[in-house]
């Protein structure tokens, strides 16, 4: 694999382990340099900014859900089961910056930017998540499937934050709730729309 993305990973994996124990608010590249003794130019090789952390880390998140996808493992799941492997695959791979995400939530409340960002990113990844489970239909409805599909993802990651559960069951229980609750949504609006 290419060296400067390796870079890049073990850097933002650094920076969430410096927001972690500071806070966003406190987090900046400037300290995360002096902590970790990196040459503040080489950071800012990948970073512009702090609001570049949160950005590339999202990416990096959905490039490991790329890299473990197997089509094949979905050809025979519904378009809800597909969702919710898709949904609980990246919330495996965010484990281990769950303190971290805390902390950016918490100090998101008060920063548009952040909000914009955050917003931007995971929008992104549920068309990805809806384009991978044939969910698109070419209806006019189909817009809004992205946008639902968005606040069923940011109402199950709250429950996620605070699972403390081995297995996760109680955000698998919300996610599956909330995404049978769509389902059966769709199925009403869709009796009215054309094949």
């Amino acid at each position: 694999m290419n060296n400067s993305i390796e870079i890049e990973k073990k850097y933002i994996k650094k920076g969430f382990d410096l927001i972690k124990d500071i806070g966003w608010e406190e987090f900046s590249i400037e300290k995360l340099s002096i902590r970790e003794n990196i040459p503040l130019q080489d950071l800012k090789v990948y970073f512009k900014c702090k609001y570049s952390v949160v950005d590339k880390f999202s990416r990096m998140i959905d490039k490991k859900i790329e890299s473990k996808l197997r089509i094949q493992d979905f050809k025979d799941s519904s378009k809800k089961d597909t969702l919710f492997e898709l949904i609980m695959m990246r919330f495996d791979e965010m484990e281990e910056f769950k303190g971290s995400l805390a902390k950016i939530l918490d100090a998101s409340r008060n920063k548009p930017l952040l909000i914009s960002i955050i917003t931007k990113n995971v929008m992104n990844t549920m068309d990805f998540f809806l384009e991978l489970s044939n969910s698109y239909n070419n209806y006019a409805f189909d817009f809004l499937k992205k946008n639902f599909l968005f606040l069923i993802y940011s109402i199950t990651f709250k429950t996620w934050l605070s699972d403390n559960t081995e297995d996760l069951s109680k955000t698998m229980a919300e996610l599956d709730k909330l995404l049978s609750t769509a389902e059966n949504f769709q199925q009403k609006v869709s009796s009215f729309l054309p094949i």
